[in-house]
């Protein structure tokens, strides 16, 4: 997953694929002036950029800012009230009050006026940012898009529509397979702070308060989930209660790693709504994914072994498989299904037998802790020599731990094309900028082709 730019050479090899020259054209587009970096690669400067939806955190209006000292002219979508952090901060807003059936027209409309070549995108997945996305694909705009990254929790992601992370990182690891040159290991900034889950809790949620409250000024506003606030907050209330209740499971710990070490295999399960699994999977919910993996381990796996299902922490609130996990237990005769929320996430997988996902990151966090890791739906890293290549009914005998060295490649070839060292709800890292985001080389070379590889004066923070 990555911008357009070539990125990690070794010699004259480049393992980010060389979509360098991706058409930003437009009828009423001006041409991007263009610099030679250090690498001999034209990157783009003075880009007309337009941010579509962005994130609830409001850390890309200090992208914005970045992008605007580096000579790109910067605009965002007004959509709802939180959105108003970028007229505050000096960045040009665009207020778009109509239905979603609209927003093409108007999208198309306000690329011809005003001349926008790139497109930004939180996640392509989102109402607005999915027209902005088919657009894109169709006139030849740039389009970048950006989620959490798949290196937690102190990375996010970035790639471009010509350079997704599928086709880049498979392609990237077949010639690594091919003729063993592995990506460079890239340099870790210093740590301001460390990264914090409530801390991006507390900014989405203030956001999300706000943007509800103002609700009536913006009645035709949409987004990938519920906006109902007082559904958020009763489920808010469900989620504080499991969380005190199942303050015990910190107790499986001693156990993972001591009696059960080596004989269960791990579960993470995923958020009920990710897009992930709804538009890169076969599955059309959790609970089909539970009884897929629970009716294989019962007749394929060793009869000595169990199988540790996990919640995700953001499902506490919203679902709980407690009860279906149970009645499948007792069809299996009872004692082989463990369902778990607050345990040491590290511990679990680190003394698992193997771990079964659909395709969540948690999947590259079992391979940094030398478990066996199936995928069952589309992930990046489903890679020969990392994740087991065979059916779910042979993984639970089969499968061997991956070997420490391709997991270290894998590692490095992510964060030298599409993993960012930082996030955009927290400035972590002592490097340029606003944002305090080590970007990863491509889109460094692409957008912030002057401050790669050099530190310069920190801007103030807004």
């Amino acid at each position: 997953m990555l911008s357009d730019t070539p990125s990690l050479r070794q010699g004259r090899r480049s393992f980010a694929g060389p979509d360098a020259d991706e058409a930003y054209a437009v009828a009423a587009a001006k041409p991007a002036a263009s610099a030679v970096t250090e690498d001999g690669e034209t990157a783009a400067k003075g880009r007309r950029i337009l941010i579509v939806q962005g994130d609830w955190e409001a850390g890309m209006s200090l992208l914005a800012l970045d992008l605007k000292d580096a000579g790109h002219q910067v605009g965002k979508v007004f959509f709802c009230a939180p959105d108003l952090i970028y007229q505050v901060r000096g960045v040009q807003t665009h207020l778009f009050r109509k239905p979603l059936a609209e927003f093409d027209a108007w999208l198309r409309e306000l690329v011809r006026t005003e001349g926008y070549d790139t497109f930004f995108l939180y996640n392509h997945f989102r109402p607005y940012n999915w027209i902005a996305w088919n657009l894109s694909a169709e006139t030849g705009l740039g389009c970048h898009v950006f989620e959490l990254g798949l290196i937690r929790p102190n990375c996010m992601m970035v790639y471009s529509r010509t350079s997704t992370p599928m086709t880049v990182i498979a392609k990237a690891w077949s010639e690594l397979l091919a003729d063993g040159i592995p990506p460079r290991e890239p340099e870790t900034p210093p740590e301001l702070c460390q990264v914090s889950t409530p801390a991006k809790l507390v900014a989405f949620g203030a956001n999300f308060v706000f943007s509800r409250i103002t609700s009536p000024l913006f009645p035709n506003f949409v987004d990938q989930r519920d906006m109902n606030l007082w559904t958020h907050f009763k489920h808010g209330l469900i989620y504080v209660r499991r969380f005190i209740e199942r303050g015990l499971d910190s107790e499986y710990d001693a156990v993972f790693a001591g009696e059960l070490s080596g004989n269960y295999y791990a579960v993470p399960l995923q958020v009920h709504s990710d897009t992930q699994i709804s538009n890169c999977s076969d599955f059309t919910s959790i609970e089909q994914f539970i009884e897929r993996v629970v009716k294989s381990f019962a007749s394929h796996a060793p009869p000595d072994t169990k199988l540790v299902l996990k919640v995700h922490p953001m499902d506490r609130g919203y679902k709980d498989y407690a009860d279906m996990i149970a009645s499948l237990d007792r069809q299996l005769g009872g004692g082989r299904l463990l369902y778990v929320d607050r345990v040491h996430l590290p511990t679990l997988l680190k003394h698992s037998r193997g771990v079964v996902n659909i395709n969540s990151s948690v999947g590259i966090s079992g391979l940094i802790y030398d478990a066996p890791v199936i995928a069952l739906g589309t992930a990046v890293y489903d890679l020969p020599e990392l994740t087991f290549q065979g059916s779910l009914e042979e993984f639970w005998t089969q499968a061997r731990r991956p070997a420490g060295e391709r997991v270290r490649q894998f590692i490095n070839l992510l964060l030298a094309t599409n993993q960012g060292r930082g996030t955009l709800s927290q400035r972590c890292f002592d490097v340029p900028g606003r944002c305090r985001i080590q970007w990863p080389p491509p889109f460094q070379q692409a957008f912030f082709p002057d401050v790669h590889h050099s530190r310069t004066p920190d801007a103030p923070d807004e």
